[in-house]
């Protein structure tokens, strides 16, 4: 989505950009770094979170004395972690990886896919396109489909049905949005197909990974709200409902009829069956099955998935 660009950047800029109040000595990087691989000349950041917003921490220590054998470097850091270091050009932030990635966009990157149609994707009539929108090679988008503002579908990516995409929504290559889903009726010699004839909503500001699938409902409305990312080879069945702000992490199966909350976790690997209602606020581990009903605030873990702990938040 994104390349990296030639820049040279003073940290006194940065450092305006972010509201950080910096003392030290003013010089200029052009690189972005990782603690992994620390590149002199360049920014890279720290946090003892992985994810402040599920309040996970990192499960990696990092020995942060050797950033001082590099050359004109600055660590965005947390208040705690500057008071250990010494010799480190540091800007303070209350959420060091946020804020690394604002600066990342704001100097160091570009879009990598500008608006427009290629040529070998197929775009069907009666149908919605946004402003500022970028389908890639050998999509197809068809009848019905509505399209919001700045929204991204890339390559090989099929949308079918009464499909409304919301602004500023991205769907990365090789996904089916609005496929049938998997019913069907036995009627004592064959399996006949129920078909679907609904609908799908996906929200504003919605990321959806390569290789996944969102099949549309059998009667009524398939529904991904505001905010909701999902990771790469997820499917989500028909009827289901993803309530805002929840993230779906790679290889998870999230059933028909299900009900997800609000600000949810679903970690890798796991499944959410048929018509199963989580509340707001759920940490689902990885590998987890999810059978039964749980209410907000849970943390499950296990096949069949129990309650380890409240949340706290």
């Amino acid at each position: 989505m994104f390349e990296l660009k030639t820049t040279k950047i003073s940290i006194k800029k940065i450092a305006t950009f972010l509201k950080s109040n910096y003392t030290d000595k003013n010089f200029h990087v052009s690189l972005i770094s990782s603690l992994d691989n620390v590149k002199n000349n360049s920014i890279l950041f720290y946090s003892e979170m992985s994810d402040q917003n599920f309040n996970l921490k990192d499960t990696i220590n990092y020995d942060l004395k050797k950033l001082q054998n590099y050359k004109n470097i600055v660590l965005i850091c947390d208040e705690k972690t500057k008071k250990r270091l010494k010799n480190i050009p540091v800007l303070v932030s209350k959420n060091p990886r946020l804020d690394f990635s604002r600066v990342m966009m704001k100097f160091f990157v570009n879009d990598e896919f500008k608006p427009g149609i290629h040529s070998s994707s197929i775009i069907e009539k009666n149908l919605t396109i946004g402003k500022n929108v970028y389908i890639g090679p050998h999509c197809y988008i068809g009848k019905n489909v509505k399209i919001g503002n700045n929204v991204k579908i890339l390559s090989n990516t099929s949308v079918f049905g009464k499909t409304e995409i919301g602004q500023n929504s991205v769907i990365l290559s090789n996904t089916t949005i609005g496929s049938e889903g998997f019913g069907f009726i036995f009627d004592g010699t064959s399996s006949q197909h129920f078909p679907h004839v609904g609908s799908i909503t996906i929200g504003k500001n919605v990321w959806i990974g390569s290789n996944s699938t969102i099949d549309k409902s059998a009667l009524d409305n398939t529904i991904i709200c505001d905010d909701v990312k999902i990771d790469t080879l997820v499917n989500v069945g028909h009827n289901t409902s993803i309530g805002k702000s929840t993230w779906i992490s790679a290889n998870s199966t999230i059933c028909g009829r299900a009900k997800i909350g609000k600000n949810c976790l679903i970690a890798p690997n796991s499944v959410i069956d048929v018509g199963v209602k989580l509340g707001d606020r759920c940490i689902v581990g990885s590998s987890s099955l999810v059978r039964k009903n749980f209410p907000n605030n849970s943390v499950l873990v296990g096949s069949p998935a129990r309650i380890l702990r409240k949340n706290p938040r």
